[in-house]
């Protein structure tokens, strides 16, 4: 399979590059995650489907190892379908998994769920960071890539704080109307992304499927080889895998502390909403925060992330009156090391990949931070379901604060360091 431009000129070429570029921020406001959703998601699972807290945890403690599994079918699909096409398939599928969840009634029903957003999100994912790219990217780096991409985060993390709001009250009258929204924000996306322009086309040869098989297993041997010879990657692949399933953890158990806090649904949007604004006001900041603190920029997210959950722990633990507003402050404070972290950490992941090893660093990111996203979410669940929301909380914050003072001991030679300090394998990957 060969890689070569879909237009005859330069001029129609820079045409689709530019039009790609204006339409990105749009297309990711509307589709970086489900809006309408996430707001009232745990009241939804909760209270409408009956699944316990723990098991939603353990549920989704399958969707990383699902994900590895449609790696290699979405990478199939896309290398025949385009960029763009993957894009608008990956979105359609998003519709068919929130309808899931609409009709499915029980935890197995959410494992299938699961399987079928893993296959929507492998398609889409990666072709939507690399069609980025494709129209960005410069001969000497990543050219506007950060400043669009960004961009598109801000607006999602402002209507994505609108949508929060209003599901809140919306969830009162009737359960399953955010549901029904988030499908039709859904639709939305997949509209926008037929707007998109492919900037290359993959001229296909014989007997390419059961070569890209071959090509699969072979990205799969350097991969695990990349991270084994790259001190660097080695060191960025356990960071990300760490905060990634700590993130995905305090989700669920943020909301089981408003929910333990008698806060009602109308409240639960309106504090949403206000640390999904904070989020998005706070990831303008994204450039500014790694001019600031460079090589100490994940140190400072992470310590500070853990801090407050610690913080939140020990609050619970005290049980006094009125302790709703220091916790909100305090996650308030996750909101906004979060938001800047997804970003810089898609930064500083590309930071010395080329076209030829961007794909392999990819997979390589995808499967470690997966497997350990696994282990950690399903251990999360049982944690939660046997000592409680208020100790499982406290007790996550001490281990991961102990896991992430080992870690960044560990990359302080093997991550942020100048290009001629780097050892050539952990920047020349293959």
């Amino acid at each position: 399979m060969k890689t070569i431009s879909k237009y005859e000129t330069k001029r129609e070429e820079v045409k689709a590059k530019k039009r790609n570029a204006k339409l990105y921020p749009i297309y990711k406001m509307f589709s970086w995650d489900l809006l309408f959703f996430y707001s009232t998601q745990y009241l939804f699972l909760t209270q409408i489907k009956g699944i316990s807290a723990g098991d939603i945890l353990k549920a989704d403690a399958f969707y990383p190892l699902f994900i590895i599994i449609m790696q290699l079918p979405a990478a199939i699909c896309a290398d025949f379908l385009g960029r763009k096409k993957s894009i608008v398939a990956g979105n359609f599928i998003m519709m068919l998994y929130v309808f899931t969840l609409i009709i499915v009634p029980n935890f197995a029903g959410l494992i299938f769920a699961n399987i079928i957003y893993a296959f929507g999100y492998s398609l889409k994912a990666v072709q939507e960071t690399n069609l980025l790219y494709d129209s960005t990217a410069t001969r000497g780096g990543e050219g506007l890539y950060p400043k669009i991409n960004s961009k598109g985060a801000t607006g999602y993390y402002v209507l994505d704080g609108i949508a929060s709001l209003v599901s809140g009250y919306l969830f009162v009258i009737n359960g399953y109307i955010p549901m029904v929204i988030c499908l039709a924000f859904t639709l939305i996306s997949t509209l926008i992304a037929i707007g998109f322009k492919d900037i290359y086309v993959n001229k296909f040869e014989q007997n390419d499927v059961s070569n890209k098989i071959k090509d699969y297993k072979s990205d799969f041997k350097i991969s695990i080889k990349n991270i084994m010879n790259s001190k660097r990657l080695r060191a960025l692949l356990i960071f990300m895998g760490l905060f990634n399933v700590l993130l995905n953890i305090m989700r669920t158990y943020r909301d089981n502390i408003f929910t333990d806090l008698a806060v009602n649904p109308e409240t639960f949007s309106i504090i949403n909403a206000a640390l999904t604004l904070i989020s998005g006001f706070a990831s303008t900041f994204q450039d500014k925060i790694h001019k600031k603190f460079r090589n100490k920029t994940f140190t400072v997210l992470s310590i500070s992330y853990t801090l407050s959950i610690i913080l939140i722990g020990f609050i619970l633990l005290s049980g006094g009156n009125n302790i709703l507003p220091i916790i909100l402050v305090l996650f308030a404070v996750r909101s906004i090391t979060m938001s800047n972290y997804y970003i810089l950490s898609e930064r500083y992941s590309k930071n010395f990949t080329t076209p030829k090893t961007r794909a392999r660093v990819s997979f390589a990111i995808e499967f470690t931070t997966n497997i350990i996203e696994s282990i950690g979410l399903f251990l999360s669940g049982v944690l939660l379901d046997g000592v409680g929301v208020t100790y499982a909380t406290l007790i996550t914050g001490l281990v991961f604060m102990f896991l992430f003072v080992l870690v960044l001991d560990y990359m302080k030679t093997r991550v942020g360091l100048k290009p001629e300090q780097y050892d050539k394998k952990d920047i020349e990957l293959e």
